[in-house]
């Protein structure tokens, strides 16, 4: 497929800034959302309705929450309002319906939508229908103010992929990372069988620290040894390897604890009550801090792509309250993933630009948005809920 609708710089005022357990970016079904409807209208078109819209990438340009910093918290800009058509008096007084508002962003967007079947000359009518239909529809939530191009592109010339890619900088690419978390996860269950995916979400999310007991003099002693020989060169080097992974007990290399128990006699005191302490710390020894890494490199973000259903399909009508009285309703759940946010100027293949493309996944009890798992693996370019899930 290389034809795509490219909808160009689409500036979004108040969209939902939050999505399940994230914020910051509103959820990747919006977009799916926005890209369906778009062809929902497509196909009540009696000459489009033979065109299909299939998926979208998503680029963005430009995002401002609505927070400010209250120390150091994030809050969020939210206004009280009144629902003056729910105005209700409770023994003569008034109560206020009043609530707070979701937080909200404005944002600067591009969407590269393929699009199959067979245009025949249509593309201008095309382009014009697209136009006058993303103008009155919502995105995320929120209103589009303008659209500064659309068109249709074929990528699988060179040359358009580096228009392309020139018009969209400054821009980042929303990634599948979900193969991330599924590696994490499986590695960490080699260490302990009771981990559960949400720790491995975790890894990726939050900001981490670990405790890693003082070893100043173990670092002096193993580098001038290392200056003396290459056989303690050697030890040296996996003590530094040591050094780059989190603290933690069972980590440490069995070649330095053996090394270290044989020095009981000629090596200082002092190193070898520091050795000890790191070997076997307590709650009285002295500890730097250190930041633990993430477990993959990159601009990786926690995205909400889909939803789990979490309750039996109610009949039409069943459930009171129910925003569709004419449709069956499940319950779900969000779910979550890893993505990542990647230069537009990375993307050198159309093949690359295919493996950005989000769809729709359904399976029994799940409604995901993915990418390509296969051309992602192909390329090297590299679902977590309140159920979580890969």
């Amino acid at each position: 497929m290389s034809q795509y609708l490219f909808i160009e710089r689409i500036k979004v005022q108040n969209a939902n800034a939050t999505s399940g357990l994230t914020w910051g970016f509103p959820a990747i079904t919006h977009f799916l959302g926005f890209s369906h409807n778009l062809n929902r209208k497509l196909v009540l078109s009696s000459d489009l309705s033979s065109i299909n819209l299939t998926g979208c990438a998503v680029i963005a340009h430009e995002q401002h929450v609505h927070a400010y910093k209250d120390g150091s918290n994030t809050r969020f800009s939210q206004n009280k309002t009144a629902h003056y058509l729910g105005l209700t008096f409770v023994k003569g007084r008034l109560r206020d319906p009043a609530i707070n508002e979701e937080a909200k962003m404005n944002m600067t967007v591009s969407l590269l939508i393929p699009v199959e079947g067979y245009l025949g000359g249509l593309e201008e009518e095309l382009i014009s229908f697209i136009n006058n239909a993303c103008q009155t529809q919502r995105l995320a939530g929120g209103t589009v103010l303008s659209v500064e191009n659309i068109e249709l592109i074929n990528l699988a010339e060179e040359e358009n992929q580096r228009s392309l890619r020139r018009r969209l900088l400054p821009g980042f690419v929303l990634q599948d990372r979900s193969n991330y978390l599924a590696e994490h996860f499986s590695s960490l269950q080699k260490i302990n069988p009771e981990t559960e995916l949400l720790d491995a979400w975790f890894d990726f999310v939050a900001l981490k620290q670990t405790a890693r007991p003082e070893c100043d003099l173990v670092d002096k002693h193993l580098a001038a040894l290392a200056s003396q020989s290459d056989k303690f060169k050697e030890l040296n080097e996996i003590w530094l390897e040591h050094k780059t992974l989190p603290y933690a007990q069972e980590t440490i290399p069995q070649e330095l604890v053996s090394y270290f128990s044989d020095q009981q006699e000629s090596a200082s005191a002092k190193i070898l009550e520091q050795w000890q302490s790191y070997l076997t710390p307590s709650t009285k020894t002295n500890a730097n801090w250190e930041y633990v890494k993430k477990p993959r490199t990159g601009y990786l973000v926690p995205l909400m792509t889909g939803y789990k259903a979490i309750s039996e399909v109610f009949p039409a009508g069943e459930i009171d309250g129910a925003r569709d009285a004419e449709t069956e309703l499940v319950f779900t759940e969000a779910v979550h993933s890893i993505g990542e946010w990647k230069s537009v100027h990375r993307l050198k293949k159309e093949e690359q630009w295919q493996a950005s493309v989000w769809n729709y996944t359904y399976e029994e009890d799940w409604y995901l948005c993915q990418q390509s798992t296969e051309q992602q693996n192909e390329l090297q370019t590299e679902p977590v809920s309140d159920d979580v899930y890969y």
